[in-house]
């Protein structure tokens, strides 16, 4: 150990007095101590390591050996090659075939975001507290040290560990760093890695991995350089197959570190969250991982793919050796005790959910199955994680397959969809050529039609605002009965004798969280009733704006060749918010396989539940901290304890205006759904115009070449491009 070069070079204090000043010792004992290190009773060295935010290993320059990387086959092979295949096979054509923007925008653009849009490696998000050795283990998944690790909350920006064959070609370090803001957007957004413009207006740093020491940890000297993201680029096996995400710990005290992992998180595919094991799934993790469960997408399709329920959750009881060295008997009881706690405080609706997106029938609230998903860890005791590491690996093998799979479902469905509107416009421009008169009424007509077509469609948009407007006020309305009803002190009583909940700080800080719970879930049930009614109103709407259009079309005895209803899809899923039009989106392609890319992970289902996630599980997660926080009782004596602690409950939801903050959040939710109609609307609008346009255009100008030019390209579109796309 040379504590001196620790000192100057590390911590950058020149003179030993305040060293020693630091670490609450006598000058003279830093100056033996340099001079003898050997002398350091341990007791000061854990000291050192308190005080001073540094590891053992950077004190001592002790190097634990680093395990074998995680050896996943690389199945992402295939996908990659489904993925470049079509690449290839789509800029072929629009290189070979001249098509007009016009197709390129209607028919291809769509396929191609959609191609893009699913064919990503799987995302594993690293998720827990502070100090339960999140980078440790990535280091040992990756075989390296180079992920910075201490013995004190470390990792402060999200850091996107990825394979060095994605490095983009204009990046030439191992490393990136990102603001955490630019402008209005926040954070950097990992699914335009390539794009060069938008990566050099986040990039404030770049060089080798070590650099994340410097702006990615609390103790590093560009810490308030305002960092919020990274990505670097390492040769490991299981790169190959997935990308890794070590995100900052929660409970840090720090409410940025908890908006970054919140927001990453809910983009993950595989979710690993670790917790210590001397102190497993405490009240606060259970706070935090349920909410990550609730967001799981789920990936078991129950006779489709091989996948074993919830296969893309791992809750880790990490540093297992702390427990008696590793006793495994102790370790099995603790993560049967944590499983099932939580199970305690997930949503009454949680598992029925899942069963009808999966097929699979979670029996008992899913104990076995969550249960399954448990595992203890530590580098120490090498054979404690042959199961997590054996798991982890059959899901990462598995999953590159059933997104291949997914993709290719994917292309089948948009061809079959797209194909009825395209043999339409191909008529229409045969028809021009056969019988330009009929088409010079049809522009007549529709001339005719426009004002008071605009007209009732100005009605039907009002009326729609009008519909939302009842739905929020509704909402509201709904769930603040509901809070009446249930904050209550006799309500709670009833509750928690219901529950059988006794009188100990555990089962009561679990009713706590499983209140929190019951309210989101009855929150969300709500906005999802209310985004039913919604989509409803939506597909009329959008049924009646068909109609209105097509009416000059049957008078002239025409197919209209002007998808309303995809078009508005189409808007709706390039928003990044949507409200309460996730219900609608869920019937649709474009909804279904585009809205992925807006920010959701791979796997994530489309509904209501699912995109009100942002709004209030930040919400929920205060709540529930708080409430369990509010709730410090150890023991309440005499009779009646049950009402004091609902008394307590009724006080906490008071202070910190919980119903307040829901409501808020159900006005955002609605404000949303407004402008994503609003853009939507709008959008569909500028289609039609600049539909009318190019008519006009082609019936007006009567270009036969640039017609006959079209209809070669809607041809080729029809009988070679869309019949010979390789899967």
């Amino acid at each position: 150990m040379d504590l001196k070069s620790f000192r100057e070079d590390k911590l950058k204090i020149k003179t030993q007095s305040a060293f020693a000043e630091l670490i609450g010792v006598e000058q003279s004992n830093i100056s033996r101590w340099e001079k003898d290190p050997d002398s350091i009773p341990f007791q000061v060295i854990q000291k050192i390591l308190k005080k001073t935010g540094a590891s053992y290993e950077e004190l001592t320059g002790w190097k634990k050996s680093i395990p074998k990387p995680l050896n996943v086959n690389n199945t992402w092979e295939k996908a990659n090659f489904t993925k470049c295949t079509l690449s290839d096979y789509i800029s072929t054509a629009l290189e070979d075939m001249n098509l007009p923007d016009e197709y390129k925008k209607a028919y291809i653009e769509d396929l191609s975001n959609g191609i893009t849009a699913n064919l990503v490696k799987p995302k594993v998000a690293i998720v827990g507290r502070s100090d339960t050795g999140k980078s440790t283990l990535i280091n040992a998944l990756l075989g390296t040290d180079q992920m910075p690790t201490s013995w004190t909350p470390t990792t402060s920006i999200a850091v996107y560990i990825k394979h060095v064959a994605d490095k983009p070609a204009f990046i030439e370090e191992d490393a990136w760093v990102f603001a955490n803001q630019v402008g209005t957007e926040r954070l950097w957004d990992e699914r335009k890695l390539n794009d060069e413009g938008y990566c050099r207006s986040w990039k404030i740093a770049a060089g080798g991995v070590e650099i994340l020491r410097s702006f990615g940890t609390r103790q590093g000297e560009n810490y308030n350089k305002e960092a919020g993201s990274a990505v670097i680029f390492i040769d490991a096996p299981v790169l190959e197959t997935c990308d890794i995400v070590d995100l900052p710990g929660f409970g840090t005290e720090t409410e940025s570190d908890d908006d970054i992992t919140f927001a990453t998180a809910q983009k993950a595919d595989v979710v690993l969250y670790l917790s210590q094991a001397n102190g497993f799934m405490r009240i606060e993790d259970i706070t935090y991982l349920k909410r990550n469960i609730s967001e799981l997408p789920t990936w078991e399709k129950k006779g489709k793919n091989s996948l074993k329920p919830l296969s893309n959750l791992f809750v880790i009881a990490s540093q297992a050796h702390t427990v008696n060295s590793g006793n495994r008997a102790q370790l099995k009881e603790i993560l049967d005790v944590g499983c099932a706690n939580l199970i305690k405080t997930l949503p009454n609706e949680y598992w029925a959910n899942r069963k009808k997106l999966s097929g699979y029938a979670y029996d008992d609230n899913g104990f076995k199955e969550l249960r399954s998903r448990f595992f203890a860890y530590t580098i120490d005791i090498p054979d404690i994680c042959s199961p997590f590491n054996c798991a982890l690996t059959e899901t990462l093998e598995s999953l590159p397959a059933i997104i291949n799979e997914r993709t290719k479902a994917f292309v089948k469905s948009y061809v079959e969809s797209r194909k009825p509107n395209l043999i339409n416009e191909l008529q229409k421009y045969e028809g021009i050529v056969s019988d330009r008169e009929k088409y010079i009424t049809l522009l007549d007509e529709i001339e005719k039609n426009e004002l008071s077509r605009m007209q009732d469609n100005d009605k039907r948009k009002k009326d729609i605002k009008e519909e939302i407007a009842r739905l929020s006020s509704e909402s509201i309305d709904e769930f603040s009965e509901y809070m009446a009803a249930t904050i209550n002190t006799d309500t709670l009583v009833r509750l928690i004798k219901d529950r059988g909940v006794k009188n100990k700080k555990d089962d009561i800080e679990l009713f706590g969280s499983s209140l929190q719970s019951m309210i989101q879930e009855r929150c969300e049930a709500i906005l999802a009733e209310k985004s039913e009614i919604l989509s409803e109103k939506t597909k009329e709407y959008v049924t009646f704006y068909a109609e209105s259009i097509s009416r000059p079309f049957e008078k002239n005895n025409i197919d209209v060749d002007f998808d309303a209803g995809w078009f508005f899809a189409s808007a709706l899923s390039a928003l990044g918010m949507i409200g309460g039009f996730g219900t609608f989106l869920a019937s649709t392609i474009s909804g279904v396989f585009l809205f992925s890319g807006a920010g959701l992970g791979i796997g994530a289902s489309i509904w209501a539940g699912v995109v009100t996630s942002s709004i209030f599980g930040p919400i929920g997660i205060a709540v529930g901290l708080l409430i369990a926080g509010g709730l410090v009782i150890t023991k309440l004596f005499g009779g009646g304890w049950e009402k004091s602690v609902a008394k307590k409950i009724v006080a906490v939801f008071d202070e910190n205006n919980f119903s307040g903050k829901f409501r808020d959040g159900i006005r955002q939710y609605w404000n949303q759904t407004e402008e994503a109609f609003d853009k939507a609307a709008t959008e569909l609008d500028k289609e039609w115009d600049t539909y009318v346009c190019n008519l006009r255009d082609a019936v007006n100008e009567y270009d036969i070449q640039e017609i006959q030019h079209k209809i070669a390209s809607l041809h080729y579109l029809l009988s070679d491009f869309f019949e010979n796309i390789p899967l």
